[in-house]
């Protein structure tokens, strides 16, 4: 009986992994062929500033707020993650979900396209936060803008949008506690914003080869 009951219990667990494995996405089912290519390249115009190589992080500012955009890359398994992330009030005025305007210049609430790279973890208003590096001319005032990845409690599922932040890439309150901590010191964040930005990706798939 023993036997028969150790032989269930390895079978229920291995249909169980079976389906966790089932459910993962790849990179390019997850956000797209394009998009995955166009931060590929990015990672290669900046691969001296990778130093945790295990996580790779692609944010689709195409999308509404309510939608899944921030996609978090094993790049040990290619397997992608998609969670809610936030856009800054200035480039969303009519608050509609939709982000249309972006900046680099401090005060106007607004998100930052372009590359980044994950700097040190702190304690502030918003909890464990994680600081960024903004890696091109669109965003190199990340730092000063005090652009950082926090939990935000206007994250959350189900609704029609999601709030708004001051330009930070905000996460639901749990998913930051788990993220931070694993994709702090050196993880590349590429960040995609709407067609009419697509000079700077041009740009950068260029300087990629």
């Amino acid at each position: 009986m023993k036997a028969l009951i150790r032989f269930f219990s390895l079978s229920l667990a291995a249909i169980a992994v079976a389906g966790t494995t089932a459910l993962a996405k790849t990179p390019n089912d997850a956000m797209g062929t394009e998009l995955w290519s166009e931060a590929m390249a990015a990672r290669a115009v900046h691969a001296d500033r990778v130093t945790n190589d295990r996580y790779m992080i692609v944010i689709d500012y195409r999308r509404h707020s309510s939608e899944k955009r921030f996609f978090l890359v094993d790049m040990e398994t290619m397997t992608a993650d998609g969670y809610l992330v936030s856009h800054g009030q200035g480039s969303d005025a009519d608050h509609d979900g939709i982000a249309d305007t972006f900046s680099n210049i401090s005060g106007s609430k607004m998100s930052s396209l372009g590359t980044y790279v994950t700097a040190e973890t702190y304690y502030g208003k918003h909890g464990l936060s994680l600081r960024l590096d903004g890696l091109d001319d669109a965003n190199s005032l990340a730092r000063d803008r005090a652009i950082v990845i926090h939990g935000a409690d206007y994250v959350f599922p189900g609704g029609t949008k999601i709030g708004r932040s001051w330009g930070c890439p905000a996460l639901e309150q749990a998913v930051a506690a788990d993220l931070i901590p694993r994709i702090a010191e050196g993880t590349l964040i590429y960040t995609r914003g709407p067609e009419l930005d697509g000079q700077l990706y041009a740009e950068i798939v260029n300087q990629a080869g």
